[in-house]
């Protein structure tokens, strides 16, 4: 088993299978590639991850309207396979003459690439109403500029399939302790209650951290930890650790051995009734599934901990050394209009949720609702374990967890091993 499989990878890997395009992670582009540099100040050039053909068209009709809007600027679509993207836009921000613009997500990545002054302020252009407060937050460096617009989110939630349960009359839990007597329920009519395929995405393994840590610590420690302020022997980590341990049991007892094909393919079929993970699931199933899936809220642990949801949230940013400023800007508030996060989703037909509150879904479905009224009622929300940290913190936790998965038993000293690699990770 490769316990070292990214989410990003993952996602990327599955672009053929439709299951990542959802996410802007897919097949590599047939289009021209355009040098990676805007050309002058009134060359506009966008490079982007979303490589799929219909995404891929939808970031063409943005910049097609938006050179209608202002025909002043030639603009120009240079897209690059996720993988590669990830890889080379550091390098990238770094180039004398960089991209103008280029497609990101809000987290930590993001808000080092600011520290760093590799980021354009796009405060003037921010706007004052549309982005929830959370969204604002993401949004926003450690000096308060803006360096980030959002156009697009999506949730996390405990999916499963409605006629399923009907059929063996349960109903979604609201607490920590339903949730287990749930489980408890289902093992007993023969149904495995949780899918966790790992023979390719141990990356999964970082939701359940993610959840747990925020129901039970609260969002703020949760940030601490994953930025190197609180250490992963802390007591508050055991604690995350020993309520896992409760449901341990309840997983498929084939995971270790199941390809996420396979883990999706078992979810569908019923033989695992819950999985813990995003919408891109639901857009991996046949058409005459999807209206039968639906999703609960990740269970309470603690009613006194503010709920916070895990939203991954997409959009753009601009170079710090962009030839054209003002046209950077221009094109990001372009962007982060609800015309424009519209225009976007028809075309892509992607199944996200546009960031602006002002914007209505193209495609609007229960499902995409349900999610939207959940992260709207959030008290708080993140991103993913890699996108509040990076793919080596990633690395450490996977490896940490599918390990305490194997000994539950020996958590203290995984939470040693698990905060050394993270030190090393981080270079400390």
């Amino acid at each position: 088993m490769n316990r070292h499989v990214s989410r990003r990878g993952f996602l990327a890997g599955f672009g053929a299978l439709g299951i990542a395009s959802t996410l802007g992670a897919c097949a590599t582009s047939t289009s021209p590639r355009p040098a990676a540099g805007g050309a002058s100040s009134t060359g506009l050039v966008l490079k982007s991850r979303e490589s799929s053909d219909n995404a891929r068209k939808g970031m063409q009709a943005l910049l097609d309207e938006f050179a209608k809007r202002h025909p002043q600027y030639t603009t120009t679509l240079n897209t690059m396979e996720a993988a590669a993207f990830q890889q080379q836009i550091r390098a990238d921000l770094t180039l004398s003459t960089p991209p103008d613009v280029l497609t990101w997500f809000a987290g930590e990545i993001a808000s080092d690439f600011a520290q760093q002054g590799l980021l354009l302020d796009v405060t003037s252009v921010f706007p004052a109403q549309g982005y929830s407060e959370q969204f604002a937050k993401l949004s926003t460096d450690a000096t308060g500029k803006k360096i980030f617009i959002p156009t697009v989110y999506y949730w996390w939630g405990v999916f499963y399939r409605k006629s399923f349960f009907d059929k063996w009359g349960v109903a979604e839990p609201k607490t920590w302790d339903e949730f287990i007597a749930l489980c408890k329920t289902l093992q007993g009519k023969g149904v495995s209650p949780l899918a966790l395929p790992l023979a390719d995405a141990a990356w999964l393994t970082a939701s359940w951290f993610d959840y747990l840590n925020l129901r039970i610590n609260g969002a703020d420690f949760h940030r601490a930890l994953l930025a190197g302020q609180e250490a992963y022997t802390d007591a508050r980590v055991t604690k995350v650790l020993d309520t896992w341990k409760e449901v341990l049991p309840y997983f498929d007892p084939d995971s270790k051995g199941l390809a996420s094909t396979e883990g999706y393919a078992k979810w569908q079929q019923g033989k695992d009734a819950m999985f813990l993970c995003g919408p891109f699931l639901a857009d991996a199933m046949p058409a005459d599934v999807k209206d039968d899936i639906s999703f609960f809220q990740f269970p309470i642990v603690d009613p006194a901990v503010p709920v916070a949801e895990e939203a991954p949230l997409d959009g753009f940013i601009a170079s710090a050394h962009t030839a054209n400023p003002e046209g950077a800007k221009a094109f990001l508030g372009f962007v982060a209009t609800p015309e424009a996060q519209e225009l976007y989703l028809k075309i892509s037909g992607n199944a996200l949720l546009p960031a602006n509150s002002g914007a209505k879904s193209p495609i609007s479905t229960p499902l995409l609702e349900k999610g939207r009224a959940m992260v709207a009622g959030a008290a708080d929300v993140t991103q993913f374990f890699n996108r509040d940290t990076n793919d080596d913190q990633l690395n450490a936790l996977t490896t940490a967890l599918v390990r305490f998965i194997d000994e539950p038993d020996n958590g203290a000293e995984i939470q040693k091993q698990w905060q050394s690699d993270s030190a090393k990770a981080r270079g400390n």
